[in-house]
């Protein structure tokens, strides 16, 4: 009996060990915040990876495509429950992963015996009257972490972090045209620290040079929680002709 802590203790860091191995891949999802509201924007090969939760609040993740679409499922069941318990109003940001979907993810991580989601999430809130955005990142284990009006989530933690400091750089109140090119600025430089070897921090020129041929087989996906739509819904996943992409990269 007195072996058991030490093998649930070898248990969990081999599980935790096994989920880096499995995110390693992801693509990044940035988050950020523009003049008329909320932008998030990352790419994928198929499987859409941004979507709306609840009216003001937006849910984006790296990981494997059945677990994100059972952790925004589970989401947003929890939003709505708060809501027709509560009121809209209730819906908040921070009740949602502190309450939801936090203990969810650390449940399914603790419990040895099953599957941990192989997911990254992150989550944004609107204000829509004084600006105040919040954006929330959700670790496999469950650990949670508020942020400013940036955010990132990548493959693995040095990609998050290169992709946190430039992000930190760019002017919260650009037009939304601006905001999407330093948005896929910052997703190429998540994604050349991701598959780096040695992890050198590229430059711009690397970024854009890497951009003109790295985005093939790939669809980007840009939405935003804008501030200006009249309707309860601020969530809008912007189409091909809102976001031409040879626009951006220069091609």
């Amino acid at each position: 009996m007195l072996e058991e802590p030490y093998r649930w203790v070898e248990a969990i860091n081999n599980r935790r060990e096994y989920l880096e191995d499995q995110l390693s891949g992801g693509s990044p999802v940035v988050g950020m915040t523009y003049a008329d509201g909320v932008l998030l924007l990352t790419t994928t090969p198929g499987p859409r990876k941004l979507f709306e939760i609840y009216n003001e609040i937006a849910f984006a993740a790296v990981g494997h495509p059945a677990d994100i679409e059972k952790l925004r499922k589970a989401v947003i069941d929890i939003a709505h429950i708060e809501g027709f318990n509560l009121s809209a109003r209730d819906v908040t940001l921070q009740r949602l992963v502190s309450f939801g979907i936090g203990p969810l993810m650390k449940a399914a991580f603790d419990e040895i015996f099953r599957s941990p989601f192989i997911a990254r999430v992150m989550m944004a809130e609107l204000d829509p009257v004084e600006g105040g955005d919040v954006f929330y990142t959700i670790d496999a284990d469950g650990s949670f972490a508020q942020g400013g009006r940036v955010a990132a989530i990548s493959g693995n933690e040095e990609s998050a972090r290169a992709m946190t400091a430039k992000l930190g750089q760019v002017d919260g109140a650009l037009p939304l045209e601006e905001a999407l090119d330093a948005a896929l600025q910052v997703w190429g430089l998540g994604r050349l620290v991701l598959d780096s070897e040695e992890g050198q921090a590229p430059s711009e020129s690397d970024v854009r040079e890497f951009l003109k041929d790295g985005l093939q087989g790939l669809k980007v996906e840009a939405a935003v929680l804008d501030r200006e739509r009249t309707v309860k819904s601020k969530f809008n996943l912007l189409t091909e002709d809102e976001f031409p992409l040879a626009a951006y990269i220069g091609a």
